[in-house]
């Protein structure tokens, strides 16, 4: 599975033990989110790293592009952990106070009040497996923690170095961490959680902690960071599709043939009832480290098409802090601003293809066809009712012909981009790593 690695990311020394803020008021009053359920098929995912976001790196910095996160198509900002920390930002100082390098509680609660204001929801990144070493629990609870035979506090795993294991063995952990969450949605108007390293924690956990929180708004939206199929028994909406994206590598550089695209979908939708879903993306904090889409995929055209690809199967589409301005951010020691004005090119395809994808409900919920008749070019029928999308990319760096099914020639389509009608023949002709998205 994919989780941060601090070896990637460098190490990002916020000072967390600065915040004067209070924890808590004392006498707190109820604040719960205003929104309305959102289907998890009907949400788009907008990842923010706070530190790079803006050139001020803070809550406030956020403010200002809010407006064009709701327009590039996003409808869910995921915030990565506003937490105090003194490593990554996965090691965990404290969970009910906000990093005073990104500003206060009065700032986040600003953010999640201007979010709300333009119908954004607001997703925190919850990493209850582990805590840094400078939490509090190290002294107050140390029998929270996973020792070895010495009586030694251990590491997850031996890659990270900062951060400090959890026993869930521990009555007291689980109800101290569910009341952690809870603080955040009552109080300060969260409208959900993306859980970190989801499958390193008990079943049981998740399905006491989401049940409680649901109690609480019943109108959260819940992502696992993880892989197992119990994860939606417990009462997760959404999980990682990492073996959609490892087909999308497969495709796109290994030159597989484009149904293996179809293949993953299918693997990855089996069994899953309605209203649950997964995470598809072609970057996040994880895959950034190694490089970005460009690299990854071997160009930007390429990475485009393979976020066509993405889309063209539903689920959750996820954008990751700056992949819009062709400049996703890394994390690394040195902030490092988005360049916002990096490439115009890239706003103007994320957003004319996210804006498609929320207008069409035959994209994100129809049903599936496989009309691919070649291994170069990807051809996906979707339908919902009377309305039809046909999606087609060509996976190749390389100029393609297409033989059209009959049923696709007979038909009239409209370009789903550009609304101008298509002429349709027999063959199809698409440029390399070119790609249409057609109704009717």
């Amino acid at each position: 599975m994919k989780l941060f690695s601090l070896a990637a990311a460098g190490l990002l020394a916020f000072a967390g033990c600065a915040g004067k803020e209070s924890v808590q008021p004392t006498t707190p009053a109820t604040n719960i989110s205003p929104l309305p359920a959102l289907a998890a098929g009907d949400a788009v995912l907008y990842e923010v790293f706070i530190a790079n976001f803006s050139a001020a790196g803070t809550l406030d910095g956020m403010l200002p592009r809010l407006d064009s996160i709701r327009r590039v198509g996003g409808n869910v900002v995921w915030l990565m952990p506003p937490y105090p920390t003194r490593g990554s930002p996965y090691a965990v100082d404290d969970y009910r106070r906000i990093n005073p390098e990104f500003g206060n509680l009065a700032a986040f609660d600003a953010l999640v009040a201007a979010a709300h204001a333009r119908g954004l929801r607001v997703m925190l990144d919850w990493v209850a497996n582990h805590t840094s070493f400078h939490h509090p629990w190290i002294q107050t609870h140390p029998d929270w923690y996973t020792r070895d035979a010495t009586g030694r506090i251990v590491h997850p795993t031996p890659q990270w170095t900062d951060v400090a294991d959890l026993d869930y063995n521990q009555a007291g952990l689980r109800q101290e961490m569910i009341e952690s969450m809870k603080f955040w949605v009552t109080q300060h108007g969260v409208d959900g959680f993306r859980c970190d390293a989801a499958d390193l924690l008990p079943d049981d956990f998740w399905r006491q902690a989401l049940l409680e929180l649901r109690q609480a708004n019943p109108n959260l939206l819940l992502l696992a960071e993880g892989s197992r199929a119990s994860h939606y028994a417990s009462g997760f909406d959404m999980a990682f599709g990492w073996d959609f994206h490892t087909a999308l590598h497969h495709v796109f550089v290994r030159r597989e043939p484009a149904s293996r695209l179809i293949a993953a979908h299918r693997q990855e939708m089996k069994g899953l009832a309605t209203g649950r879903t997964r995470l598809r993306f072609t970057t996040n904090h994880d895959e950034v480290q190694a490089g970005i889409p460009a690299v990854r995929f071997g160009s930007e055209a390429a990475a485009r098409a393979a976020y066509v690809a993405t889309v063209a199967f539903g689920a959750t589409p996820l954008l990751y802090n700056g992949q819009e301005a062709g400049d996703p951010a890394r994390m690394n020691a040195q902030r490092t601003p988005i360049r916002w004005g990096l490439d115009p090119t890239a706003g103007l395809f994320y957003r004319g293809l996210l804006n498609v994808y929320q207008r069409l409900p035959a994209l994100r919920r129809g049903s599936v066809e496989d009309l691919s008749a070649s291994t170069d070019v990807l051809l996906v029928h979707r339908r919902l009712g009377t309305e039809e999308v046909l999606v087609l990319v060509n996976v190749r760096g390389t100029p393609t012909t297409v033989a059209l099914p009959m049923a696709v020639q007979g038909a009239t389509w409209t370009n789903a981009l550009t609304a101008a009608p298509v002429a349709v023949s027999t063959l199809l002709t698409l440029p390399a790593y070119g790609y249409a998205l057609w109704q009717r």
